[in-house]
């Protein structure tokens, strides 16, 4: 295809689903580079990536096994026979196994049973265990992650499916609170414990909680692959994430592997995603949905009086059809925000909002409970040493003495301090707090997703205005080349320079050059023609323009040229032809500008069904989560309220 070929407005992009669009096309026939080329040698390769310390780095706790399972550092691409690597034969039999593990959900667990420390380092890794009830335990897969790994098996599932809310995982945390757990080492083997339950419950919602197309994915069956947890470095630099462009806005919202190279054309929104392709930030400051539905009625009146406008003008292309015809046709695909999306994103706010109050209540609540153990503790304490020191008479038959009524109290004291430190260890934490911690992220997770909307749709109403911009600077050069074919006519006609038509149309020509040179001067903003890697559009052709005038009109342009008219029908003729080629260029603009328009209409029809749908399960999937976790609180605390009861139901007994 010759990209200087003009009948074809998209002759310098390479073809629909290239592979080679976005990365080397050798990734698709083979995955693993050159490995393949060196089966026939080796039975195993070993491949190992290059880890960093980061979040993973949790200071050295004692009470935390070690293990020998040492992550290789700074020997990236290393080869082995030994085992310990990468064996392509083995993980493809692993992956078939996974594969089969998961889809049979009816007897599978997920846990993450429990932690290691690697030998000589500070480490943290968490051990995955897969199981299938009922099955011996031949079958179970165990495979140790660090935080890492987890951050980064998100992260690209993320960019994978930019319409499903991916489940959140534990927070990073701040450099207060990573040094102070290396002061108080209960209170980091509490950070761990911690993570270690919120990774158990990431996984266990990846693959029963969310959409069928996340747990049916080959980077999660690879992160639950032994052959992987040396290299999982190698996994993320392999389909289906090398297919992923780099800039989720330039993508199809839908399945970003599907490299359609036109949407390379489509403008980048700055500020929306960081260098990894990640959604930046964890806040919605776009503002709601409501301004942005009225900004696409608004936009569509634009459309309709300059539709209008040039209807009446008769301003016709090469199609015969106006410069703002398809435009309109392709309007009514996508015109407007259902309004449920925008109920979800205010349910949403509110939701953020109470489950904000209600964790800062917890937070609270658990330091006041804290506080409750210590005074029960220092209470009990201090009855047992008082009724040590009381002198009794003897007993006289079964009567208690007050030195073992007091030890009584204090013993019951003792017992209701444990209950509450039970209650808070294996009620309060794990199945209240946490639990509403990670609702509010999952919120968070949502407006992320409402936020790529946005951004979409600042991009569908940045193509649309750039569209109109393009007609009316086709106008503008249509009028001026009309004007110039006036004064050319006129000069073939043989009338003087200074005949009324003559002096009309030049009038009329230069008025509407002034008028176009102070809407340059006066406009800062780039051109759209910049996307299709040139400079402004408007800018070049008024230079150009005026570059040749300037030449034209030069001293010794006119030398040899006897009749005035022929130098002056010269100017004309070539200001003329320039024009065309304004307008020639600008049709072409117009062309490429449609196939986004009609590109983005189509995507934002599929992308805003695709966000409804998510939202109804997940608000659903919400609500039963909310559930649970009110049944769990009140099952706690009847629990607690029981057996705090029982005890003082037994000192009573006791004494009476």
């Amino acid at each position: 295809m010759d990209p200087n070929d003009h009948s074809n407005p998209f002759g310098d992009i390479e073809p629909d689903n290239n592979p080679s669009f976005y990365g080397n096309p050798s990734v698709i026939n083979d995955p693993y580079g050159k490995l393949n080329n060196e089966l026939s040698n080796n039975d195993s390769i070993a491949i190992s990536g290059e880890y960093h310390t980061d979040e993973d780095e949790i200071v050295d706790v004692q009470n935390i096994p070690q293990t020998s399972n040492e992550r290789p550092i700074k020997h990236k691409h290393s080869h082995s026979n030994n085992g310990g690597g990468l064996n392509i034969n083995d993980s493809l039999v692993m992956s078939n196994k996974i594969s089969q593990i998961i889809h049979n959900k009816s007897s599978l667990k997920i846990d993450v049973t429990s932690t290691e420390r690697l030998m000589n380092s500070t480490v943290i890794v968490y051990c995955i265990h897969l199981s299938l009830e009922g099955e011996s335990g031949d079958s179970d897969i165990v495979v140790k992650r660090r935080y890492s790994e987890f951050k980064s098996l998100r992260d690209n599932l993320m960019r994978l499916f930019p319409t499903l809310i991916i489940p959140p995982i534990p927070q990073k945390h701040s450099l207060f609170t990573y040094l102070m757990s290396t002061i108080n080492n209960s209170e980091e083997m509490s950070i761990i414990q911690t993570r270690r339950r919120l990774f158990s419950s990431f996984l266990n919602d990846l693959v029963f909680n969310s959409n069928e197309r996340i747990s049916n994915c080959r980077l999660l069956h690879k992160f639950l692959d032994p052959n992987y947890e040396m290299c999982w470095d190698n996994a993320i630099h392999e389909p289906p994430i090398s297919l992923v462009p780099d800039h989720l806005l330039l993508a199809n919202p839908i399945d970003p592997t599907n490299q359609n190279g036109l949407y390379s054309l489509l403008p980048n929104i700055n500020g929306g995603y960081d260098s990894s392709g990640v959604p930046s930030g964890t806040t919605d400051n776009l503002g709601p949905l409501k301004k942005y539905n009225e900004d696409l009625h608004k936009l569509k009146e634009q459309i309709h009086v300059l539709e209008l406008k040039q209807s009446k003008q008769g301003d016709l292309l090469e199609s015969g059809k106006t410069n703002t015809e398809s435009l309109l046709l392709t309007t009514s695909k996508f015109s407007e925000i259902p309004i449920d999306l925008m109920k979800f994103e205010t349910n949403f706010f509110h939701s953020i909002k109470i489950s904000n109050d209600l964790d800062k209540l917890n937070t609270r609540t658990g330091k006041n409970l804290k506080s409750l153990i210590g005074t029960l503790i220092e209470l009990g304490s201090n009855l047992n040493n008082f009724s040590l020191q009381v002198h009794s008479p003897e007993q006289n038959g079964t009567e208690l003495t007050l030195a073992s009524q007091i030890e009584k109290f204090g013993s019951t004291i003792d017992s209701v301090f444990l209950n509450y430190e039970s209650y808070i260890m294996n009620s309060f934490v794990p199945k209240w707090q946490e639990p509403i911690h990670q609702l509010i992220q999952h919120y968070l997770t949502a407006v992320q997703l409402l936020r790529f909307y946005k951004l979409k749709l600042i991009q569908y109403k940045l193509l649309y205005k750039s569209r109109i911009r393009k007609s009316q600077e086709l106008e503008s050069f249509t009028i001026n080349l009309d004007s110039q074919q006036q004064i050319n006519e006129a000069l073939k006609n043989g009338l003087e320079l200074n005949s009324p038509s003559i002096t009309e149309a030049v009038r009329k020509f230069e008025s509407k050059q002034r008028k176009y040179k102070n809407s340059l001067s006066g406009s800062h903003k780039k051109s759209w023609y910049g996307l299709f890697g040139g400079k402004s559009t408007s800018s070049a052709n008024y230079e150009s323009f005026k570059r040749s005038n300037e030449a034209l009109s030069s001293p010794g342009r006119g030398e040899g040229v006897n009749n005035p008219l022929e130098a002056s029908e010269e100017i004309s003729n070539a200001h003329q032809y320039q024009f065309k080629n304004k307008i020639e260029q600008i049709e072409r603009e117009i062309v490429k500008l449609d196939q986004l328009i009609d590109l983005t209409n189509v995507d934002m029809v599929d992308l805003t069904k695709e966000l409804e749908v998510n939202f109804e399960d997940f608000m659903r999937l919400l609500e039963k989560r909310w559930l649970v976790v009110m049944i769990d609180f009140i099952r706690g605390g009847k629990k607690l309220f029981e057996e705090n009861l029982g005890s003082w139901q037994n000192m009573k007994d006791s004494i009476s």
